[in-house]
Protein backbone atom coordinates (compact mmCIF):
# COMPACT_ATOMS: atom_id res chain seq x y z
CA UNK A 1 0.00 0.00 0.00
CA UNK A 2 1.24 3.52 -0.88
CA UNK A 3 0.35 6.82 0.71
CA UNK A 4 -1.73 9.18 -1.41
CA UNK A 5 -3.32 12.58 -0.92
CA UNK A 6 -6.58 10.96 -2.01
CA UNK A 7 -6.61 9.38 1.46
CA UNK A 8 -6.55 12.79 3.19
CA UNK A 9 -10.36 13.08 3.71
CA UNK A 10 -10.39 9.67 5.42
CA UNK A 11 -7.36 10.66 7.50
CA UNK A 12 -9.01 13.91 8.60
CA UNK A 13 -12.16 12.04 9.62
CA UNK A 14 -10.08 9.66 11.73
CA UNK A 15 -7.95 12.43 13.25
CA UNK A 16 -11.04 14.43 14.18
CA UNK A 17 -11.56 11.80 16.87
CA UNK A 18 -7.99 10.75 17.66
CA UNK A 19 -6.10 14.04 17.21
CA UNK A 20 -8.24 17.14 16.55
CA UNK A 21 -5.15 19.37 16.27
CA UNK A 22 -3.79 17.30 13.38
CA UNK A 23 -7.22 17.29 11.72
CA UNK A 24 -7.34 21.09 11.99
CA UNK A 25 -3.82 21.45 10.58
CA UNK A 26 -4.67 19.22 7.61
CA UNK A 27 -7.78 21.27 6.82
CA UNK A 28 -5.99 24.61 7.13
CA UNK A 29 -2.71 23.64 5.45
CA UNK A 30 -3.27 20.55 3.29
CA UNK A 31 -0.08 18.60 2.58
CA UNK A 32 1.47 18.78 -0.85
CA UNK A 33 2.37 15.69 -2.86
CA UNK A 34 5.97 14.57 -2.72
CA UNK A 35 7.85 14.65 -6.00
CA UNK A 36 7.29 11.48 -7.96
CA UNK A 37 10.31 9.20 -7.73
CA UNK A 38 11.98 8.94 -11.11
CA UNK A 39 15.21 7.38 -9.90
CA UNK A 40 16.14 3.90 -8.81
CA UNK A 41 16.28 2.95 -5.16
CA UNK A 42 20.07 2.82 -5.35
CA UNK A 43 20.33 6.31 -6.86
CA UNK A 44 17.87 7.64 -4.27
CA UNK A 45 20.04 6.40 -1.41
CA UNK A 46 23.28 7.61 -3.01
CA UNK A 47 21.70 11.05 -3.36
CA UNK A 48 20.59 10.97 0.29
CA UNK A 49 24.13 10.08 1.40
CA UNK A 50 25.61 12.89 -0.68
CA UNK A 51 23.20 15.43 0.83
CA UNK A 52 24.14 14.63 4.42
CA UNK A 53 25.50 17.68 6.27
CA UNK A 54 25.69 19.93 3.19
CA UNK A 55 23.34 22.59 1.85
CA UNK A 56 20.67 21.66 -0.66
CA UNK A 57 22.47 23.54 -3.42
CA UNK A 58 25.82 21.88 -2.62
CA UNK A 59 24.17 18.45 -2.47
CA UNK A 60 22.59 18.92 -5.88
CA UNK A 61 25.86 20.12 -7.39
CA UNK A 62 27.85 17.20 -5.98
CA UNK A 63 25.18 14.73 -7.10
CA UNK A 64 25.41 16.02 -10.67
CA UNK A 65 29.20 15.76 -10.63
CA UNK A 66 29.21 12.28 -9.10
CA UNK A 67 26.66 11.13 -11.68
CA UNK A 68 28.91 12.48 -14.44
CA UNK A 69 31.92 10.74 -12.88
CA UNK A 70 29.92 7.50 -13.02
CA UNK A 71 29.21 7.85 -16.73
CA UNK A 72 25.83 9.56 -16.43
CA UNK A 73 24.00 6.93 -14.32
CA UNK A 74 24.19 6.10 -10.64
CA UNK A 75 24.37 2.30 -10.59
CA UNK A 76 26.36 -0.01 -8.30
CA UNK A 77 28.68 -1.09 -11.11
CA UNK A 78 29.28 2.48 -12.27
CA UNK A 79 30.11 3.61 -8.73
CA UNK A 80 32.53 0.72 -8.23
CA UNK A 81 34.22 1.43 -11.58
CA UNK A 82 34.66 5.15 -10.89
CA UNK A 83 38.15 6.09 -9.81
CA UNK A 84 38.60 7.45 -6.26
CA UNK A 85 40.26 10.52 -7.77
CA UNK A 86 37.22 11.29 -9.96
CA UNK A 87 34.83 10.83 -7.04
CA UNK A 88 37.01 13.08 -4.90
CA UNK A 89 37.09 15.76 -7.61
CA UNK A 90 33.30 15.49 -7.84
CA UNK A 91 33.14 16.60 -4.21
CA UNK A 92 32.76 13.34 -2.28
CA UNK A 93 34.71 13.30 0.96
CA UNK A 94 36.63 10.15 1.92
CA UNK A 95 33.91 9.31 4.44
CA UNK A 96 31.09 9.67 1.96
CA UNK A 97 33.00 7.67 -0.64
CA UNK A 98 33.16 4.84 1.89
CA UNK A 99 29.37 5.12 2.41
CA UNK A 100 28.56 5.04 -1.31
CA UNK A 101 30.99 2.20 -2.02
CA UNK A 102 29.61 0.14 0.87
CA UNK A 103 26.08 0.57 -0.52
CA UNK A 104 27.26 -0.40 -4.02
CA UNK A 105 29.03 -3.54 -2.78
CA UNK A 106 26.08 -4.62 -0.62
CA UNK A 107 23.71 -4.05 -3.54
CA UNK A 108 25.84 -6.12 -5.92
CA UNK A 109 26.13 -8.92 -3.36
CA UNK A 110 22.38 -8.97 -2.89
CA UNK A 111 22.50 -7.90 0.75
CA UNK A 112 20.46 -4.89 -0.34
CA UNK A 113 17.89 -5.91 -2.94
CA UNK A 114 15.59 -3.06 -3.89
CA UNK A 115 13.12 -5.45 -5.46
CA UNK A 116 12.96 -7.35 -2.17
CA UNK A 117 12.76 -4.14 -0.11
CA UNK A 118 9.64 -3.13 -2.03
CA UNK A 119 7.90 -6.24 -0.64
CA UNK A 120 9.25 -6.14 2.91
CA UNK A 121 7.73 -4.58 6.01
CA UNK A 122 8.78 -1.11 7.11
CA UNK A 123 10.72 -2.59 10.02
CA UNK A 124 12.58 -5.02 7.77
CA UNK A 125 13.48 -2.23 5.32
CA UNK A 126 14.90 -0.11 8.15
CA UNK A 127 16.88 -3.07 9.53
CA UNK A 128 18.38 -3.82 6.10
CA UNK A 129 19.27 -0.25 5.19
CA UNK A 130 20.76 0.73 8.54
CA UNK A 131 23.36 -2.02 8.12
CA UNK A 132 24.83 0.09 5.32
CA UNK A 133 27.58 2.45 6.42
CA UNK A 134 26.26 6.00 6.74
CA UNK A 135 22.55 5.14 6.63
CA UNK A 136 20.71 5.80 9.87
CA UNK A 137 17.08 5.47 10.82
CA UNK A 138 16.18 8.93 9.45
CA UNK A 139 17.55 8.14 5.97
CA UNK A 140 15.84 4.74 5.98
CA UNK A 141 12.49 6.30 6.96
CA UNK A 142 12.79 9.00 4.30
CA UNK A 143 13.40 6.20 1.78
CA UNK A 144 10.23 4.47 2.99
CA UNK A 145 8.20 7.64 2.80
CA UNK A 146 9.56 9.32 -0.33
CA UNK A 147 10.66 6.42 -2.53
CA UNK A 148 8.50 3.47 -1.49
CA UNK A 149 5.54 5.75 -0.61
CA UNK A 150 4.69 3.73 2.50
CA UNK A 151 1.51 5.04 4.17
CA UNK A 152 2.33 4.89 7.88
CA UNK A 153 5.84 6.28 8.41
CA UNK A 154 6.64 8.69 11.24
CA UNK A 155 10.17 10.07 11.71
CA UNK A 156 10.67 11.66 15.15
CA UNK A 157 14.33 12.17 14.16
CA UNK A 158 13.35 14.82 11.59
CA UNK A 159 14.05 18.35 12.80
CA UNK A 160 11.41 19.86 10.52
CA UNK A 161 8.71 17.63 12.00
CA UNK A 162 9.89 18.46 15.51
CA UNK A 163 9.81 22.21 14.85
CA UNK A 164 6.30 21.97 13.39
CA UNK A 165 5.06 19.81 16.27
CA UNK A 166 6.53 22.20 18.84
CA UNK A 167 4.60 25.08 17.29
CA UNK A 168 1.34 23.24 16.55
CA UNK A 169 1.04 21.44 19.89
CA UNK A 170 2.76 24.11 22.02
CA UNK A 171 5.40 21.81 23.53
CA UNK A 172 9.14 22.37 24.12
CA UNK A 173 11.35 21.34 21.22
CA UNK A 174 13.36 19.07 23.51
CA UNK A 175 10.27 16.91 24.10
CA UNK A 176 9.04 16.69 20.52
CA UNK A 177 10.81 13.46 19.49
CA UNK A 178 9.14 11.53 22.30
CA UNK A 179 5.88 13.33 21.57
CA UNK A 180 5.92 12.37 17.88
CA UNK A 181 6.58 8.75 18.78
CA UNK A 182 3.64 8.78 21.20
CA UNK A 183 1.40 10.21 18.47
CA UNK A 184 1.98 7.35 16.04
CA UNK A 185 -0.96 5.21 17.28
CA UNK A 186 -3.29 8.22 17.00
CA UNK A 187 -2.30 8.89 13.39
CA UNK A 188 -2.29 5.26 12.21
CA UNK A 189 -2.70 4.18 9.44
CA UNK A 190 -1.99 7.64 8.00
CA UNK A 191 1.34 8.45 9.64
CA UNK A 192 2.94 9.52 6.37
CA UNK A 193 0.14 12.00 5.67
CA UNK A 194 0.59 13.34 9.20
CA UNK A 195 4.28 13.95 8.43
CA UNK A 196 3.39 15.68 5.15
CA UNK A 197 0.88 17.83 7.04
CA UNK A 198 3.48 18.86 9.63
CA UNK A 199 6.00 19.71 6.90
CA UNK A 200 3.36 21.86 5.19
CA UNK A 201 2.70 23.58 8.53
CA UNK A 202 6.45 24.24 8.92
CA UNK A 203 6.53 25.85 5.47
CA UNK A 204 3.52 27.97 6.41
CA UNK A 205 5.31 29.08 9.59
CA UNK A 206 8.38 30.06 7.57
CA UNK A 207 6.28 31.99 5.04
CA UNK A 208 4.51 33.87 7.84
CA UNK A 209 7.86 34.96 9.29
CA UNK A 210 9.19 36.12 5.93
CA UNK A 211 8.73 39.91 5.54
CA UNK A 212 6.65 40.92 2.55
CA UNK A 213 7.65 43.56 0.00
CA UNK A 214 5.17 45.97 1.58
CA UNK A 215 6.80 45.41 4.99
CA UNK A 216 10.19 46.31 3.54
CA UNK A 217 8.70 49.47 2.00
CA UNK A 218 7.10 50.43 5.29
CA UNK A 219 10.39 49.94 7.13
CA UNK A 220 12.24 52.09 4.61
CA UNK A 221 9.55 54.77 4.65
CA UNK A 222 7.87 54.61 8.10
CA UNK A 223 6.24 58.03 7.82
CA UNK A 224 4.53 57.11 4.60
CA UNK A 225 6.57 59.62 2.64
CA UNK A 226 7.36 58.97 -0.96
CA UNK A 227 10.98 57.94 -1.45
CA UNK A 228 13.11 60.47 -3.31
Amino acid sequence: MRHALADLPAAIRAWTTTDPIMARLARRTPPRPMAAGRTTGFATLVTALIHQQVSLAAGRSITRKVTAACGGRLTPDAVLRASPANLRRAGLSRQKRSYVLDLARRTNRGDVSFRRLARETDTAVIETLTRVRGIGSWTAKMFLLAHLKRPDVVAPEDLGLRLAASHAYNIPLAKTAQFLESRRPLWRPFGSLACLTLWAHKDRMAAARRPSASTFRARKNPAGRRPD
